[in-house]
């Protein structure tokens, strides 16, 4: 299972070191070879502890059978007696290094029925971890869709300033309208009706969206400051059920496209958060898009403000998992090439081997790291 969903070649990378406290790992894509495939398995490296012990088998108490005869246990008192210390012992160690990492996955261009779907493929049950507070997710493509939880708007200014206007169906026309065009004349609206209290003397859901699931949530618009609210009350009620948090940010310049100013007051805004943001957590892991047209061009001010945020991230950055597609064209058996490099604060203990690597997503998600010639 592990060659498949981990490549081998992948592994020395993947692993969070305890000593990467506070680190920064930037993954950048460009179009026809995004980040994908390797953030799942950076989830898969960071979680599958987590899944993977509800599914182990409990210890059978020794003592009951022994070559084919029922013995009591009682009949044996130092069978018991050393079965009884060990297994609570083993399971104490189990729940304290297995359990101790949780992570905050936030979303800007996926929503979490793609990141289930997908880390499903590799065995990971998203729904279970987030029952169990290993994982909280934040979803900044529905913005302004579960605040509240009640759907009460009635226009788009309910989301919040800054955010995205809230697309709604047309309103059906009605048959027999006068001349022109007009519409005819009605009443007054009907009063909203309170709903029925419920036993808990709650009338609406006040809550991260998905209902009950407070895991889950969404930003109530894309302002800086309403995504920092936000962003802070996931990490601090994550960090109050895990001893170490590693933040999960795909695709972050989403964000910087759809609030920049033009005078780099957003890009500056974005970097003091994630400075926050990295006090709080273990590590962060982020995913940018890197395409020449952003990077080097430079010709628009959005290009200029991207450039310059994710050129900053990479000198902030401890080590760089760049992907780009073949520089010969398109091959059947090759989707493109992964680079690790040092990035400009690789000055912890860690000492990161720079290689370069092809890769190959197959249609099931799977996915092959070799090396040149291979």
């Amino acid at each position: 299972m592990t060659s498949r969903n981990i490549p081998p070649l992948l592994e020395p990378y993947l692993a969070i070191q305890p000593s990467q406290s506070q680190s920064q790992i930037l993954l950048t894509g460009i179009l026809g070879a995004n980040t994908n495939w390797l953030l799942l398995r950076y989830l898969y490296t960071l979680l599958k502890s987590k899944s993977s012990q509800t599914q182990r088998p409990q210890p059978q108490p020794q003592g009951q059978r022994r070559l084919g005869l029922r013995i009591p246990v009682a009949a044996e008192p130092e069978l018991e007696l050393r079965a009884t210390p060990t297994t609570p012992a083993q399971n104490g160690d189990n729940e304290e290094g297995d359990e101790s990492v949780g992570v905050l996955l936030v979303s800007f261009l996926r929503d979490f029925a793609f990141w289930k779907e997908s880390a499903g493929r590799l065995g990971l049950d998203l729904e279970g971890l987030g029952r169990r507070g290993k994982l909280g997710f934040v979803d900044g493509l529905c913005c302004g869709g579960g605040g509240s939880g009640s759907g009460s708007g009635s226009d788009g200014e309910g989301a919040g300033g800054g955010g995205l206007p809230v697309r709604r169906p047309p309103v059906p026309s009605v048959g027999g309208a006068v001349g022109g065009g007009a519409v005819p004349g009605r009443g007054p609206p009907p009063a909203a009706r309170p709903a029925p209290a419920t036993a808990g003397g709650s009338s609406s859901s006040q809550g991260p969206a998905g209902g009950g699931e407070k895991w889950k949530r969404s930003l109530p618009s894309l302002a800086v400051a309403d995504v920092s609210k936000t962003l802070h009350s996931a990490l601090d009620e994550l960090c109050q059920k895990n001893k170490k948090v590693v933040l999960v940010i795909d695709q972050l310049d989403f964000l910087l496209a759809a609030t920049s100013d033009g005078i780099g007051s957003v890009s500056s805004a974005l970097k003091d958060l994630l400075l926050d943001l990295r006090e709080k957590s273990h590590a962060t892991i982020l995913t940018l898009s890197a395409d020449d047209p952003l990077i080097a061009s430079q010709a628009t001010t959005l290009e200029k403000d991207h450039a310059s945020f994710v050129l900053s991230l990479a000198h902030e950055a401890e080590m760089i998992v760049s992907l780009r597609l073949l520089d010969t064209g398109i091959a059947k058996d090759v989707s493109g090439v992964v680079r690790i490099t040092r990035g400009g604060d690789c000055c912890g203990e860690r000492q990161i081997e720079e290689k370069e690597y092809l890769y190959h997503v197959g249609g099931d998600g799977g996915v092959r790291v070799f090396e040149r010639g291979q």
